[in-house]
């Protein structure tokens, strides 16, 4: 199952969803790892435009760029 999550972020770039049962914590999915960020940070690297969208969808694909990336290593 692992292998098919990482395929499917390497096509649609990073994913991101919430954390069951939290209002402000959200799963990302990086094509090699998955990282934990609050709301907060993921607005602070994406911007406000992501997160209202996970707000309206649960679940959301970024661009897989290297700015992006970069900043999700660094949480």
């Amino acid at each position: 199952m692992q292998t098919l999550r990482q395929g499917v972020a390497t096509v649609r770039g990073i994913q991101c969803e919430w954390v069951p049962g939290t209002m402000n914590q959200v799963k990302v999915r990086l094509p090699e790892s998955d990282v934990q960020v609050t709301l907060e940070q993921l607005q602070q690297i994406a911007g406000i435009d992501a997160v209202h969208e996970l707000y309206l969808k649960g679940l959301i694909s970024l661009p897989l760029s290297s700015k992006l990336r970069e900043a999700f290593d660094k949480v």
